[in-house]
């Protein structure tokens, strides 16, 4: 098997980890508009990584992090609603960065890659900061998994338990931002989302528990990455439309099969 598919193979599987899980939070949260918002900035990322020298991943967990933050700052002062505050950041990020790239990127920028991602830009650093990235994400979640599960749920009790509900929205808007930085490459800067909402959606129809739907939802996007890799490499076309429609398929198919209870 070639190097090039292994690697992509890793990637893939890594990420489908990554963002299986959190994306069952954003189901949770209903925050679908959050990370649709957060993934162009991802373009903005790419750009500053251009310009600074720093890297692609580093420019893009830089914009990411900084988003993340004035969202959640702005949010605090209430004097706009969520889906606006969310709806301008996501399109003047999307904007500066088509500027930035176009100013800086050269005729050689592969805009297709970075909007629907490429599997041949898949290096060994980026498989190491991929899983280096499932690591941290997993501790936290780990660690934070009670809290964050309680804040999901019921806002309300885990305040008056004593919860800082503004540190544990910063801490679960920096780990999207995480997951955002490492999926470029694989599904590209439009298709982020849909690794986050598609594969948790899918599991809510069969999980019995938070827990089972989590394991579910990883487990659903890790076919879906594998169906759509393979058919990428097979039919030579966009590896992360080919994902996309991987997961549709299994969507379609959930809501086919017999259900059983929902989160």
């Amino acid at each position: 098997m070639e190097d090039f598919i292994i690697r992509a193979a890793l990637a893939a599987i890594g990420i489908s980890i990554i963002a299986g899980s959190l994306g069952c939070f954003v189901i949770w949260k209903r925050m679908s508009y959050f990370s649709e918002s957060i993934s162009h900035s991802a373009l903005l990322g790419v750009s500053l990584g251009l310009v600074s020298g720093l890297g692609l991943h580093f420019g893009l967990l830089i914009v990411g992090a900084i988003f993340s933050i004035l969202i959640v700052v702005l949010q605090q002062r209430q004097f706009l609603s969520n889906d606006a505050i969310l709806g301008i950041f996501s399109h003047i990020s999307l904007s500066l960065g088509i500027v930035l790239l176009a100013l800086v990127g050269g005729a050689n920028t592969d805009y297709f890659s970075l909007l629907f991602g490429d599997i041949l830009s898949i290096s060994n650093q980026d498989i190491i900061w991929i899983y280096a990235i499932l690591v941290l994400v997993s501790i936290l979640l780990s660690i934070f998994w009670q809290r964050l599960l309680l804040l999901t749920l019921n806002e309300e009790l885990g305040v008056a338990s004593g919860l800082n509900r503004l540190a544990y929205q910063l801490l679960f808007m920096l780990m999207i931002a995480l997951t955002v930085s490492v999926s470029v490459q694989i599904v590209g800067v439009l298709l982020i989302t849909s690794l986050l909402i598609i594969p948790p959606a899918t599991a809510r129809v069969f999980a019995r528990s938070p827990a089972q739907m989590v394991l579910l939802s990883i487990v659903v996007s890790m076919i879906a990455v594998v169906m759509g890799l393979s058919g990428s490499i097979y039919y030579d076309v966009a590896t992360g439309p080919a994902i996309v429609i991987a997961l549709g398929i299994l969507f379609l198919l959930s809501q086919i099969l017999p259900k059983r209870n929902i989160i």
